[in-house]
């Protein structure tokens, strides 16, 4: 036991003079990338010296029912693992407290009450190993250790559980909703709130973002707003979403509730109509999917519709789809579920348009028997897909608003003897195309709202079809203004040729996009009119938004292109990129593979820290190059910066090289969303064979930066000849 003891002892009085150093420097401790795993175990650590306390003052309180010295070494031995393990913990927690996410004032109480613990821990086995008896000392210490070991527990789990974990607060009344409740309020926050409230409220702001008010949701967190309006695709939320549960951005984090299939589905169709937090359910049209998407999440929840009665659940007599089939079919833009707790019919719906393929519309033919309701709402659908729809012979619903059909080939849905519902709204069909539609025994419903149906056809049909109630969905009211949905891009890729100009869309008639080339945010008076495909010379950042007369115009969209007029014939990298990103070797630098802001580890990127990235591009002959185009990542806080500079050499061959230009870009000054960015470089007059780029890393990062003095990375993915 002198040994055991003797060792405590320095450890002890090491950990605490640590611990005092540590705190009164605090705001001067950078911790180095090899601690903060020991940081975080310090969860996996707290719960021994909360057991050994309490072991600890139940031998004390029953000392009477030992005999002999041996519960002195006993209990001395427990006192010791107790103020040891107390000082580790705290050490831990406070290694950890370094990272970010965590609301100032409730992380500081836990940290001194658990600093504190450790001391009072401490002094009791100070205490315990003198001679003198100070019993009334040494209790009022045990006392109050236990009373410290309570408070500090509270603010532990409200750190990590929320405020209300162990005092729950009551909850709110049920949000009781009606055609003027928002959106967002009816279905979207009841999603964050069960989700992503944990780790992003007042108390742990994970990321810096905060999520418990709308302003702070629409302020977003260290990598920018979490979602852009009409961009599912390049929205942060979703992205995450669907990252696979073992990688480490994936939201929610692997071991808390996921989001099941049909919430992502609600947020990626919310985000694609325009994210507008203020737009209220009768707004949507009663053939939006969005719509139809709210009135599910709705009755789950409730188990009730939103008039407060029963939900109509069909009884179907075919087989359910097994649980693996519907595990293959489901994708971050496809969704597949049940219609109902326990049914076998089946709803699919589709999401973002550049992410459509042909072919994932085919894969649904494992569940024709299952399939009840189809949503291919802004889907690049064509009049020759309808055959492939045709063989779905339980489809009772068929969403194609905004598709490609023209109703050349709707005769074809005639086998569709279930079909009671049809939505065509914003397509090119006629009169005369809706004719094969009335020879359809169960089809009550068509919807074609905004479509070149006139009045007078519309109401030559309902005389024609009575059975039949074609519906012009929503019309807003002279006086009542609703916000636009931003303008659709038709483009899938950001590369651009000759042949693929930019294409904006909008559903709805009358809307004029306008758009700006030159960075500047589109207004709705002065900024070009989208009229026709919009032809790029080059590298460019195009704005747009919606307006029409008698609606708020919408959010801006911003959208990078890229555009390469020359092709080497070879590249060569002269410093090999860093082992964790070397996307496809040289390869990357010229296959046309954008890379996201969002995944830096996405094998379009290529990463350099310790080197420059330093490449040789050689072309068949001499090639008249006149600029070149260096497309960059940055992330300020994942330490990816611009280039500190940039050299562009070219000639006739690799042994006779002259400098062209060097660039030194712009650098940031305070911290900024994660965004793709792009260095130019315009040539001198002449033809070149080869051509050398060199782009040197950041040295040491600016003082304002949380990683002051380390080197700062550069990320390229593609460079481009004009």
């Amino acid at each position: 036991m002198p040994r055991f003891q003797n060792l405590t002892s320095y450890l002890l009085l090491a950990i605490h003079a640590l611990l005092v150093f540590l705190l009164v420097f605090q705001d001067k401790v950078i911790l180095l990338a090899w601690l903060q795993p020991v940081g975080r175990m310090h969860p996996m650590l707290l719960h021994l010296p909360i057991g050994l306390l309490i072991l600890a003052a139940v031998l004390w309180v029953f000392r009477k029912e030992f005999e002999g010295t041996a519960f002195n070494k006993l209990f001395d031995f427990v006192l010791s693992l107790t103020a040891l393990t107390a000082a580790l913990t705290a050490l831990m927690g406070f290694f950890l407290s370094r990272e970010e996410g965590y609301t100032a004032d409730l992380l500081n109480w836990h940290k001194y009450t658990g600093i504190g613990l450790s001391f009072l821990t401490y002094g009791l086995v100070l205490l315990h190993r003198q001679s003198v008896e100070r019993k009334v000392i040494f209790n009022a210490i045990l006392a109050i250790s236990a009373i410290v070991l309570a408070v500090t527990g509270h603010f532990g789990a409200s750190l990590t559980h929320g405020e209300s974990y162990l005092f729950p607060i009551k909850e709110d009344a049920p949000l009781t909703i009606t055609d003027e409740t928002p959106v967002f309020e009816a279905a979207v926050q009841p999603i964050l709130k069960a989700k992503c409230f944990q780790c992003h409220n007042e108390q742990k702001t994970k990321g810096e973002l905060l999520m418990t008010t709308v302003a702070d949701l629409l302020k977003g967190g260290k990598n920018g707003p979490i979602w852009v309006a009409g961009d599912a695709l390049n929205s942060h939320i979703i992205q995450r979403a669907n990252l696979p549960l073992d990688d480490k951005k994936h939201m929610p984090p692997k071991g808390k509730a996921q989001l099941t299939p049909q919430e992502i589905g609600l947020l990626t169709a919310w985000v694609q109509s325009g994210a507008d937090v203020k737009k209220p359910i009768k707004a949507l049209a009663a053939n939006d999917p969005l719509k139809k998407l709210i009135e599910a999440q709705i009755s789950n929840s409730q188990n009730h519709n939103r008039a407060g009665g029963p939900v109509k659940i069909t009884n179907y007599d075919f087989d359910a789809a097994s649980e693996s089939t519907l595990e293959k079919l489901n994708n971050p833009f496809r969704v597949v579920f049940p219609l109902a707790h326990n049914s076998p019919a089946l709803q699919a719906d589709f999401f973002v348009r550049q992410a459509y393929k042909p072919e994932q519309l085919g894969e649904l033919s494992g569940i024709k028997k299952q399939l009840v309701v189809l949503n291919l709402s802004n889907m690049p659908i064509q009049d020759e897909d309808l055959s492939t729809i045709a063989q779905f012979e339980q489809l009772e619903k068929l969403n194609l608003n905004n598709s490609d059909i023209t109703g050349k080939t709707l005769s074809k849905l005639q086998t569709l003897t279930k079909l009671k519902s049809v939505s065509l709204s914003g397509t090119k069909v006629t009169k005369a195309s809706l004719q094969s539609l009335g020879k359809m025994p169960n089809l009550t419903e068509v919807f074609i709202w905004n479509t070149l149906i006139s009045e007078n056809e519309l109401t030559e049909l309902k005389k024609q079809y009575p059975q039949i109630n074609f519906e012009l969905g929503y019309v807003p009211k002279e006086s009542e203004r609703l916000k636009l949905n931003p303008p659709m891009l038709v483009n899938e890729k950001f590369v651009l040729t000759e042949q693929t100009p930019v294409t904006f869309k909008h559903p709805l008639k009358g809307v004029i996009v306008r758009y700006t080339l030159d960075g500047s945010v589109p207004d709705s008076a002065s900024s070009s009119v989208y009229q026709k495909p919009i032809t790029l010379s080059g590298y460019t950042v195009v704005k747009a938004r919606a307006v029409k007369d008698n609606w708020y115009a919408s959010e801006v969209v911003e959208y990078t292109f890229f555009k390469g007029t020359y092709r080497p014939n070879l590249v060569e990298l002269l410093n090999e990129p860093n082992p964790q990103y070397q996307g496809e070797g040289s390869n990357t630098l010229i296959n046309q593979k954008k890379g996201e802001a969002s995944d830096f580890k996405n094998p379009a990127w290529l990463g350099y820290r310790e080197k420059p990235f330093e490449a040789l591009f050689t072309f068949a002959q001499p090639t008249p190059v006149k600029s070149l185009t260096l497309s960059i990542g940055k992330n300020i806080g994942g330490f990816i910066f611009p280039p500190a500079s940039v050299e562009v050499w070219g000639g006739p061959d690799k042994m006779h090289l002259t400098l062209l230009q060097k660039i030194q870009p712009e650098q940031p000054i305070k911290d900024q969303s994660a965004r793709v960015e792009a260095i130019q470089s315009q040539l001198k007059e002449g033809n070149y064979t080869v051509i050398k780029l060199i782009a040197r890393p950041v040295a040491k990062l600016p003082a304002w930066h949380p990683g002051k003095g380390q080197p700062a990375w550069v990320f390229v993915d593609e460079v481009f000849f004009n």
